[in-house]
């Protein structure tokens, strides 16, 4: 009977422990974020039915990306400013001859996280790797960030260069480049929303992925 008894008192504890998913949200529910291109910037551009967007040349060198967040609380609201963070990274690469790649990263941070740093790059005739190149010249990514050779993969504030922001804004856009050399190239941009960037409180990240196509 002690045994029963004690068993019934651990599972009320254990219940009454239980943190509620809504209280716990800095959205006071699900934070999320939807995004997609700028059809006003360039003109024809379409989502198709597998989710990947057509993007149709305007003749301006850019697109832009708009976003729509879940409000926050709030408390998580300072001065009348959100307290949410967007950044923006791809797998797209390219040097300012137009020399240009994609590496198999298929996530946020994924040249970092993923260590390509040596994998091959054919051009031309030959094949470079990354460190090879920035020798040379610096190298751009879609998303808008630059690496060159003074670049230090291995330093604890590298992950924080390795993207764009837009910050305290529940509307977040970001412009990207594209050249007439990109069409018929392909591209996923990763995005990553971070809800409560600000210090202490309850925080929620989530991440989205945005298969692009360059047409004429």
């Amino acid at each position: 009977m002690k045994k029963v008894i004690f068993l019934l008192g651990l599972f009320l504890v254990l219940t009454s422990c239980t943190v509620d998913p809504v209280s716990s949200s800095p959205c006071g529910g699900n934070c999320e974020g939807t995004f997609r291109i700028d059809v006003t910037q360039n003109p024809g551009s379409y989502q198709d039915p597998q989710g990947t967007w057509h993007i149709k040349y305007s003749g301006l060198n850019y697109f832009r990306i708009k976003g729509q967040l879940t409000d926050v609380k709030p408390e998580y609201v300072v001065n009348g400013v959100p307290l949410v963070e967007t950044n923006y990274d791809s797998n797209y690469f390219y040097v300012p001859n137009q020399i240009k790649w994609t590496y198999p990263v298929y996530s946020y941070l994924g040249l970092l996280n993923n260590n390509v740093l040596t994998q091959s790059i054919p051009i031309g005739y030959r094949t470079y790797t990354l460190p090879q190149i920035l020798e040379d010249t610096s190298v751009s990514n879609l998303a808008g960030y630059e690496i060159n050779k003074y670049f230090n993969f291995n330093h604890p504030a590298a992950q924080t260069m390795l993207h764009t922001y837009s910050k305290y804004t529940l509307k977040p856009q970001q412009q990207m480049v594209f050249f007439p050399s990109m069409i018929g190239d392909e591209a996923n941009i990763y995005i990553r929303v971070l809800f409560n960037s600000g210090f202490g409180g309850d925080r929620e990240e989530k991440i989205y992925t945005i298969h692009v196509k360059f047409e004429n």
